[in-house]
């Protein structure tokens, strides 16, 4: 990853001239009585805080889910989808324990990264291991696929110019992963989330067998531009 430095070249300048009976003022040259200074300040990247990927770009939360309800959902042996029921980020990817200005306040759903000033671009993609089914390692959900929905938000002033994009994929469980949030070269500088609604689900095929089964989701950010479709 190159970091890169945004640099404002700064200098102050005042100038006047004195004598033992008068003073003579170095006016600006438009013939006024105005004179013209200038003020400038230099602005390096940041380390984007507590995260789990190094230097300026970083992601900071992703969420757990759970789809359909506690007492579970009643399978009928054909095709289903099932609603998410609950979007949950662990304190730790959440930043919680952070303080100052490493800290990232994020909601239940957020998909979130901090970038501290980069204008490189970035990516972050999301990839889904087969759902295995407790006790019983050799059975995996059939046809499993999940189909998030979300939007971008930010805590950015500038909305327009420093934008990032939030996706809404469908990624095959043991399949391909897929992008839900991404920016351009010279975007996405700031804190953005795709924020992701229980609108999420998961569509199964028939043919399944009662049982809990468990996927893990790895969520990886890289400061290049995405090469996923």
């Amino acid at each position: 990853m190159t970091k890169k430095t945004l640099q404002l070249i700064a200098t102050v300048a005042l100038a006047a001239g004195f004598g033992f009976t008068t003073v003579t003022a170095n006016a600006a040259t438009d013939g006024t009585d105005n004179q013209t200074t200038t003020a400038t300040v230099g602005l390096t990247a940041g380390d984007g805080g507590s995260g789990a990927h190094s230097g300026s770009i970083k992601l900071v939360a992703a969420p757990d889910m759970v789809f359909g309800p506690d007492t579970g959902t009643a399978i009928t042996g054909a095709a289903q989808t099932i609603t998410a029921s609950s979007l949950t980020t662990s304190a730790t990817s959440s930043n919680e324990s952070a303080t100052g200005a490493d800290k990232v306040t994020v909601g239940a759903g957020d998909v979130a990264v901090v970038n501290a000033g980069s204008e490189d671009p970035w990516t972050v993609t999301v990839k889904a291991d087969n759902f295995v089914k407790d006790g019983d390692t050799s059975t995996t959900l059939l046809g499993a696929k999940i189909n998030f929905a979300g939007a971008v938000a930010t805590n950015n002033d500038d909305v327009t110019a420093k934008a990032a994009v939030a996706a809404a994929p469908s990624i095959t469980a043991g399949g391909d992963g897929a992008t839900v949030l991404s920016a351009t070269a010279g975007n996405g500088i700031g804190t953005w989330m795709n924020r992701l609604t229980k609108d999420t689900n998961l569509s199964i095929a028939g043919g399944n067998s009662a049982g809990t089964y468990k996927s893990n989701l790895t969520w990886t950010i890289a400061d290049t531009a995405s090469t996923q479709a």
